[in-house]
């Protein structure tokens, strides 16, 4: 049957770690606009203007979580199938919906993830005045989290803040008389 072997190929971890991270999201509620999600990430993302440290431990960098979502979508289709006794019509009517869920939630974890990736290098090139190649060399021959990774970055110097601008009509000045 068609969907057996396609179904064992996208599930690539074991139910019960799919499960526990999946335990450490928050649950949303039904959208009829965005139905295929149903977890989102615990914390809200601090703006591009707080300091690289506090993103990072405020989770800003980690990993997407619509990957579990994904995986548990797959687990989901295959445990509805049942190989031995269902034609390829009815397999294809029962897994339709978790089929779509999955490939939507790829697509979004692949948008998400660039998007990640791009913002980590960002701030990096912008706090620590390091080019982004040789960031980019750093960080893949890197073997531990993200934070002791910024924590090693003291030879760059103390990262630099971003400067605070403000909005609006700038102050009037004082001529002299």
């Amino acid at each position: 049957m068609p969907f057996n072997c396609f179904l064992d190929t996208f599930i690539t971890q074991p139910e019960e770690v799919v499960d526990k991270e999946l335990s450490k999201l928050k649950p949303l509620n039904y959208n009829k606009f965005m139905w295929w999600r149903t977890h989102s990430q615990p914390g809200v993302p601090l703006g591009k203007r707080a300091p690289l440290k506090d993103r990072i431990l405020n989770g800003d960098f980690d990993f997407s979580c619509y990957y579990w979502q994904a995986q548990s979508a797959a687990i989901q289709a295959r445990k509805k199938l049942d190989l031995d006794k269902d034609d390829y019509q009815s397999q294809y009517e029962k897994v339709t919906v978790d089929v779509a869920r999955y490939r939507r939630l790829l697509a979004d974890f692949d948008k998400e993830e660039n998007s990640r990736i791009e913002a980590l290098l960002d701030a990096f090139t912008v706090s620590f005045k390091i080019s982004r190649e040789e960031l980019l060399d750093r960080l893949c021959n890197w073997s531990h989290d993200l934070l002791s990774f910024y924590e090693s970055l003291d030879e760059f110097g103390t990262p630099t803040s971003i400067e605070i601008r403000k909005r609006g009509r700038p102050k009037k000045l004082a001529y002299p008389k």
